[in-house]
């Protein structure tokens, strides 16, 4: 069984874990979001998959089971709370915030 992925971010590194699942036998792209819709189509164009407009149309689809958080450090707290209550997996690649607040 194949694995829905969603990227938030599409910044540098956005493309190493777009790599990184394209590689996986478990996992399989559905798409970006990004709040600038060009570096989100440019992504895709790239890598495959969607865009999409916002985060709340990407946590929608019921096709992605997991979320990928490439967003800047500081900015992981808010899409990572809401793909865990939209009841996806999240993967971060750092820590959840930068300050204990």
């Amino acid at each position: 069984m194949s694995i829905g992925i969603g990227i938030v971010g599409a910044g540098m590194i956005s493309n190493f874990h777009a790599k990184a699942i394209a590689d996986s036998t478990n996992g399989h792209l559905v798409g970006c979001y990004n709040r600038n819709t060009a570096r989100a189509e440019e992504f895709v164009a790239k890598h495959g998959g969607r865009v999409f407009k916002t985060l709340e149309e990407m946590l929608a689809d019921p096709e992605i089971g997991a979320v990928s958080v490439c967003t800047p450090s500081g900015a992981h707290a808010e899409p990572s709370i809401q793909a865990a209550e939209a009841g996806k997996h999240v993967m971060i690649e750092k820590p959840l915030e930068v300050t204990q607040e």
